[in-house]
């Protein structure tokens, strides 16, 4: 016995001395960049490795590098006659396969010498189309940016030209001055509802993303003149894909927080290379409730999933089913005592908040030139919402809605390369919309509160859009579009074109040129409005009302001095037109964030936003990155009364520092350190009239001033800190992410207490600590 344990403790001490080199793969697929089409024969090695690491892919495109030490490494994919790419710094942990996707462009025949270059395109899209105002988003960033909370659409208020709110609970997005429900949401090629938790009719950001990082794969983001695919929108566009699960063998993770609790699984599907990608949250909340029952009258609870299989064929091409679902309870009911006097503790309200999408999509490829998708989806959102206050034991009700809107779509494009130099895409999509709304709210300039619509019905959409991309030259290349859309609520239809153009005059440098015509309609309650005249009947003031629209123009210029850093200007401006408005007044929807609004618009308003945006950005290379990046602009608006005022969202300036450094440790494990400063000029408001506020007993804004002050700017600072543990098959992570880190209350508001007959200052929450333990297995 006492020899056993001698020779343990040997074993147990060589191991302690001589750690065991841990290993994964790494897999992934390699596309044609335009076409869309897998790429046989392509080769794929991992750089800068003591052994010769690599693989070539197979007839699918697909290809598998087995026993790649764990670590960061940069992979170089080529073929011949196409553009080799470096996909630098990517992390390989013992836990999870880690998986790829690599986009190759075909160099342009011509009569000089063709000359194939390995280049670094981690700040462009992966849509071919888009030459300007458009980077990809990756799962890592989300993760790794201080601040972002691993939500996503957290992560992307750090790039230029986009605009956090000032209240840390809410994630909406401010993109160049414009309002947060001009913003377009798509998954997997479907437009979708707002994917947020605790979000409000016609809102576009909420409290959290309704899906979680884990599934989500390399993403685009566009703030500008966006390609012909995209369209209802005026400001942005988040076009969010899942990744693939792992079709050769089950993985899993399982992460804890204060948040709350998720769990993800993935493998094969049981058909031949098909595969399953499924994740599940519940809020943390929700358990407090089950353990305290007032609870439920305090904090609130969300739960989610999301998925996707994928079953490709031999003869038939692939099919794809995804989906995302969530549903969010919010009450805040706390008992009435005489001591209650602020707003705050005198406010009571209730938010019931579903949403869902799925779709059905079937993907063939033609050749090795041709890709046809064809998706069936369905979207359901659902709102239950009252607000009101407590006077004196007596509730009285300021806003109250139900919501329900759903949709069936039908969308197939064909997407064809017809050379090198030439390729084109082109789709339309049908929809069916159905609705119900009653919704009552407090009016805007009398306060008075009263219903406004109580209808259900349906409404048809049809968009419609063709985009070529040609290639002059391996250094100049013209994307030209055309969108159009009609909705059968709405007035006229709109036609849009789109293009833009690249050159890039020098070694890693390059000028843009981006136009773009974009509408977007308004939510469908806004059409179906009532109005009763007197002797009883109803009629729909709104019905005629058409798409707003804005011109967009970006000049952008990129300089990647060196593989891991770039220098990007753009200057833009949007002249917005038709924008619906309330006649006579000084109301526009440009400065509405979303919601119900119960006046008739005319399509009279008008607008503009205009500024520059700066990117200095450093790709994590050698364990550090940094992101600095600046906007100054300005958004003006003329509502029914035909006066130029600042508009609500008009900021001027945001400004953000991010920087990150990596420790790796003799056991291969990683300390991750990052930090965000962010500086954000305030949004403009109108004043409470505290004189006719008590004459009515309801809040009345002051229109003599009307966005002529703006809130204080707000300084934000983030941090997080992460300890990546890689054991021999598994991997445990520990974060601490902290937002708010100096305990910030910026003003982000006004509200008029009826009680105290005062005006009292709107405030966000201080201090944010998330704790995260993530295990993946």
């Amino acid at each position: 016995m006492k020899k056993l344990i001698s020779v343990l403790f040997i074993i147990l001490l060589t191991i302690a001395i001589y750690p065991q080199q841990k290993y994964q793969t790494i897999r992934g697929i390699v596309l044609d960049a335009d076409a869309k089409t897998p790429l046989i024969g392509a080769n794929v090695i991992v750089l800068k490795t003591s052994a010769s690491l690599g693989a070539s892919t197979n007839e699918k495109g697909e290809f598998a590098i087995p026993n790649v030490p764990i670590g960061r490494h940069s992979l170089q994919c080529s073929y011949m006659g196409y553009n080799s790419t470096i996909m630098p710094e990517v992390l390989v942990g013992s836990g999870k396969e880690t998986a790829l996707t690599f986009y190759l462009k075909e160099c342009v025949v011509s009569s000089q010498e063709i000359v194939v270059k390995a280049e670094t395109a981690k700040n462009k899209a992966s849509n071919p189309m888009a030459d300007v105002s458009a980077r990809s988003f990756s799962v890592e960033e989300s993760r790794r940016y201080a601040g972002a909370m691993d939500d996503p659409l957290r992560a992307v208020s750090s790039f230029a030209g986009v605009t956090g709110s000032g209240d840390v609970n809410s994630n909406g997005i401010v993109v160049r001055g414009n309002s947060p429900k001009g913003l377009l949401w798509r998954l997997e090629d479907v437009d979708i509802p707002n994917p947020n938790h605790f979000s409000y009719v016609g809102q576009s950001g909420g409290g959290v993303t309704i899906f979680s990082s884990q599934v989500l794969a390399n993403s685009d983001f566009y703030t500008s003149a966006f390609p012909g695919e995209y369209g209802n929108a005026l400001s942005g566009v988040f076009d969010m894909k899942f990744r693939n699960g792992n079709n050769n063998k089950h993985e899993y993770t399982a992460q804890a927080g204060i948040s709350g609790v998720e769990f993800a699984s993935e493998g094969p599907a049981g058909f031949t290379n098909s595969s399953y990608l499924c994740n599940y949250r519940y809020s943390v909340y929700g358990f407090l409730q089950m353990i305290d029952p007032t609870m439920k009258n305090k904090i609130p609870s969300y739960q989610d999933v999301s998925f996707k299989v994928v079953i490709p064929t031999e003869s038939y091409g692939k099919f794809t089913l995804f989906g995302i679902g969530g549903l969010s309870r919010s009450k805040y009911l706390p008992d009435y005592s005489p001591s209650q006097t602020s707003n705050e503790d005198r406010q009571r309200s209730v938010l019931d908040n579903d949403m869902g999408a799925a779709g059905l999509s079937h993907t063939v490829v033609a050749g090795n030139a041709t890709l046809i998708k064809t998706t069936l989806s369905a979207t359901t959102n659902r709102v239950h919402y009252w607000y009101g206050y407590n006077d004196s034991g007596t509730l009285y009700y300021l806003n109250q809605s139900e919501y329900r809107n759903s949709r069936w779509a039908l969308n197939s494009y064909i997407n064809h390369k017809f050379s090198s130099a030439y390729t084109s895409k082109t789709g339309i999509t049908l929809t069916r919309l159905y609705y119900h709304v009653n919704l009552k709210a407090t009016d805007v300039f009398t306060g008075s509160y009263s219903g406004g619509t109580d209808d259900k019905g349906y409404a048809n959409l049809l968009q419609a859009y063709t985009e070529s991309k040609i290639d002059f030259s391996n250094s100049v290349n013209m994307n030209i579009g055309l969108y159009y859309q009609t909705l059968s609520a709405a007035g006229n239809g709109s036609l849009e074109p789109r293009a833009s153009l690249s050159w890039s005059f020098a070694p890693g440098q390059s000028f843009g040129l981006g136009y773009g015509l974009h509408s977007q309609a308004e939510d469908i309650c806004i059409y179906r409005l009532q109005k009763t005249v007197p002797g009883g009947s109803v009629y729909y003031p709104n019905k005629n009302l058409s798409f707003g629209k804005a011109h967009h123009f970006v000049f952008s210029y990129d300089y990647a001095f060196d593989s891991d850093k770039r220098l990007k200007i753009e200057l833009y401006r949007q002249q917005l037109f038709d924008i619906p408005v309330v006649a006579n007044t000084y109301y526009s929807m440009l400065n509405n964030p979303g919601g119900y609004f119960s006046e008739p618009l005319v399509n009279a308003g008008k607008g503009y936003t205009q500024g520059v945006d700066v990117t200095l950005e450093k790709f994590l290379t050698d364990n550090l990155y940094y992101l600095v990046t600046g906007s100054y602009y300005t958004a003006k608006y003329k509502g029914g009364d035909g006066i130029e005022r600042n508009g609500r969202y008009n900021g001027k300036y945001v400004m953000n520092a991010l920087i990150g450094k990596e420790f790796v440790t003799a056991s291969d494990n990683i300390w991750g350190v990052n930090i965000k400063i962010s500086y954000t000029g305030g949004e403009y408001f109108i004043p409470v009239d505290l004189t006719k506020s008590i004459a009515a007993g309801n809040e009345i804004l002051d229109e003599s001033q009307i966005y002529t002050q703006h809130l204080p700017g707000f300084c934000y600072v983030d941090l997080s800190v992460s300890y990546r543990i890689n054991y021999q098959t598994s991997a445990l992570i520990l974060a601490l992410q902290i937002k708010n880190a100096l305990n910030q209350k910026p003003v982000i508001g006004y509200d008029y207490n009826s009680y105290l007959k005062t005006v009292e200052q709107n405030k966000p929450m201080g201090i944010i600590p998330m704790i995260n333990c993530k295990y993946e297995f």
